[in-house]
């Protein structure tokens, strides 16, 4: 599919804003400060305890210059979380994080095999360590993102530190990592303000006159916890008796959060109080965004009111264009506006989805729609939108949508459904693909991009026939460019597995030149190796040579190894090694070959690079005389054959592969009675000495030169037992070996 760049939200890489006057906690900057000589800091408590608002005040006075992203219930994604993590390597000014980011990007990456040790590998020949801090790891619920984390910990170099400001504890080997050393924690414990601490806050508030005894007092009541604290200097200031307020309280209520919030809201103007309900229903908020929530023009005014009075709104940027509010007093915020108006945050997330549709930020979009409950307007969004995000890896992303939409929705729209089998097909669930399609094709009979999908599955499934028959049937819409494209692709490709050569050839030429037209690297990557490959097939040594080569740039090019697409260059530059008897390097195109098939590829691609892994293998290894990570080639034929006997129509091609492939096992095994058992070279050249050809004819039909060909026959005659060709032949056919 042709690549797509993500939409990166900024704002997630700031860290927190500090206001003119903060207090000095030394004790925990002390902590932070030591953590850094270990792989991990955990700082761990409940909503409210400053914790976001230390670390930013720690690297503030150390002048550290860290990456910060700001967690969200997106991040569950793992190429999401990764590319964010990344870019804040990058903002650090660590090197490693735009060369993993590279990686990343490449079409078929993985996070795990690709990503993280090229950003492992980074930091450690780098100069200058880095620290990455990793705020609200609580949203974090993905076990494969988490998996990741843990690894990235596991192979920490020493160059990294990094740092999970969470509301519990990650899933991660804390007690390992306490044995070793390597653990440094802040908890609610640590962060309660102590009452010097306490006193420096409420002093600096504005329009605050308390007694150092009623700031204790208010200490006592809060426990140390700081937005309690933030919190009571609101409700406390311009008080002619603030000693009264506070003995209103008991040192058991801890219903103190809820009042205070009541109060805090109450106390408000009605414009400030109802924009602060409407607009709590947003993850970040800017003045443009706020009136189309409100309906009216004053955003921007607002949010400056309610950011002067302290009412814990957070700026995400330098430019205080985006805020958002503190995770514990918006809460408070929805809570509430739930309570008095159940029925308007359906709306306001409706028309959330609306503004950010309208400013082309699909993810926030769609999440909005989902939160509203409008089925209708979700579907509408993850129907235009899910092609790009999967495009770009995002696959945990696109299934988290279509399984917040309704089943029997998903399974009446083409476009969702078509989602839905891509999920499933790149993940290897045929069984499921089919159920999905023969769904969605009740109420869509005639959708080419589902009969494409059909034809797909079946060619992936090994019924190549059933396949390009479909494929005939279908006639691309002119405008879908991504299926005009793929439909000649595959096309060409189950043709030239059928043996039309001539047909296969001029489907994929096109389909070249129009990936090459709408940037579709990875169908243009496979058009030009099954190109490579016919010209192989033909003789068409030279061609086959350009076309390989150009393919194998492309892959390096765009760092595509990991996609299985990849395989197609090196099937055909194994299969034209062979040709020319370059054994080793027949042997490494072969087996990289079937490792990249492994990641997706159909049965009968998977099954082709297995049989020239054994056509290569046989020669190279024996004549290096050992073996390749207990490769043996009749392992190699054997899983191809299984692979073939669960295809419905694999195609006289592959077929003629294997039955070539189990000649030469046959052959093997017949020669075991000979003194010197001949080699697969010296094998291919005795199955052609009958044919009524010149000894310089042979070696042309071999790719070989006349003097090499006398030296194989040599070894050949002595190892039969023969004075001359005749003989030669006559003994063969004795034996079985031709």
């Amino acid at each position: 599919m042709a690549g797509t760049t993500e939409v990166v939200i900024a704002t997630k890489l700031f860290r927190p804003s500090l206001r003119q006057h903060t207090v000095k906690r030394k004790r925990l900057h002390d902590i932070l400060r030591l953590g850094c000589t270990m792989p991990l800091t955990l700082v761990v408590a409940p909503a409210g305890w400053g914790k976001s608002t230390l670390v930013a005040e720690w690297l503030a006075h150390d002048g550290i210059a860290a990456g910060w992203v700001s967690l969200d219930g997106g991040d569950n994604d793992p190429m999401r979380f990764w590319r964010y993590l990344l870019l804040a390597a990058d903002q650090a000014g660590s090197a490693a994080g735009a060369a993993a980011l590279g990686r990343l990007d490449a079409t078929g990456s993985d996070v795990l095999r690709d990503v993280l040790p090229a950003f492992v590998n980074g930091l450690v020949s780098a100069d200058a360590p880095l620290v990455l801090v990793l705020d609200d790891y609580h949203l974090v619920t993905s076990a494969q993102v988490r998996t990741s984390v843990a690894m990235l910990l596991d192979r920490c170099p020493p160059q990294l530190h990094l740092m999970l400001i969470t509301r519990a504890d990650p899933g991660l080997p804390l007690g390992r990592l306490r044995v070793r050393g390597e653990l440094a924690e802040l908890r609610v414990e640590d962060l309660r303000f102590s009452a010097a601490e306490a006193l420096e806050f409420l002093s600096y508030r504005p329009g605050l006159q308390l007694s150092e005894q009623d700031v204790l007092r208010v200490l006592a009541r809060t426990e140390g916890w700081a937005a309690g604290l933030q919190l009571a200097s609101l409700q406390l200031r311009g008080r002619g008796d603030p000693a009264a307020f506070i003995e209103r309280f008991t040192g058991a209520d801890w219903h103190i959060v809820d009042y205070l919030a009541e109060e805090v809201l109450a106390s408000q103007p009605p414009d400030v109080r109802d924009f602060l309900l409407v607009t709590s229903v947003l993850n970040r908020m800017c003045a443009p965004l706020c009136d189309a929530l409100t309906g009216g023009a004053d955003g921007a005014e607002l949010i400056s009111r309610i950011y002067r009075a302290n009412l814990f709104v957070i700026p995400l940027d330098d430019e205080r264009r985006w805020f958002r509010y503190h995770h514990l007093f918006g809460g408070l915020l929805r809570h509430e506006l739930a309570r008095a108006s159940p029925e308007r945050p359906a709306l306001l997330h409706r028309r959330a989805a609306h503004w950010y549709a309208e400013h082309d930020d699909a993810t926030e979009a769609i999440s909005h729609a989902i939160a509203s409950g409008d089925d209708a307007l979700s579907s509408r969004l993850v129907a235009a939108h899910w092609l790009g995000t999967f495009n770009i890896g995002q696959l945990e992303t696109v299934r988290t949508w279509l399984d917040a939409l309704p089943a029997e929705l998903v399974a009446t729209d083409a476009s969702l459904s078509a989602a839905r089998v891509l999920l499933a097909l790149d993940m290897g669930r045929l069984e499921e693909v089919s159920g999905v399609l023969d769904t969605a094709e009740v109420s869509s009979p005639a959708d080419t991009r589902l009969m494409f999908l059909r034809a797909l599955r079946l060619y992936k499934t090994g019924d190549v026939g059933g396949a390009a028959a479909l494929l005939r049937e279908i006639s691309p819409n002119a405008d879908d460019a991504f299926i005009a494209t793929v439909h000649r692709l595959i096309l060409g490709v189950t043709l030239m597995w059928l043996g039309d050569a001539d047909r296969a050839w001029e489907l994929l030429a096109e389909a070249a030149r129009r990936a090459e037209d709408d940037d579709n690297r990875l169908a243009r990557m496979c058009a030009e190796g099954y190109q490579a490959l016919l010209a192989v097939n033909r003789g068409d040594i030279a061609l086959a040579d350009r076309l390989a080569g150009h393919a194998e740039s492309a892959v390096g090019h765009t760092l595509s190894d990991s996609h299985f697409v990849a395989m197609f260059p090196a099937l055909a530059r194994a299969r034209l090694e062979l040709q020319r008897a370059d054994w080793a390097g027949a042997w490494r195109a072969a087996t990289t070959s079937v490792e990249r098939g492994r990641h997706g590829a159909g049965r009968v691609e998977l099954a082709a690079a297995l049989l020239t892994a054994a056509a290569a293998g046989r020669v190279y290894l024996d004549a290096a005389s050992h073996q390749v990570d207990d490769v043996h080639p009749a392992a190699l034929v054997n899983e191809a054959r299984g692979i073939l006997r669960h295809c419905a129509d694999p195609g006289p091609l592959v077929t003629t592969w294997l039955a070539e492939e189990q000649r030469a096992e046959a052959a093997r095994t017949r020669q075991e009675g000979l003194f010197e058992p001949l080699t697969d070279r010296e094998l291919t050249i005795l199955r052609v000495l009958p044919a009524p050809h010149s000894l310089r004819e042979l070696a042309a039909d071999l790719f070989i030169t006349p003097n090499t060909l006398k030296t194989h026959l040599r070894a050949i005659y002595r190892k039969l037992g023969a004075e001359s060709r005749q003989e030669a032949v006559i003994r063969a056919r004795d034996g079985g070996l031709i």
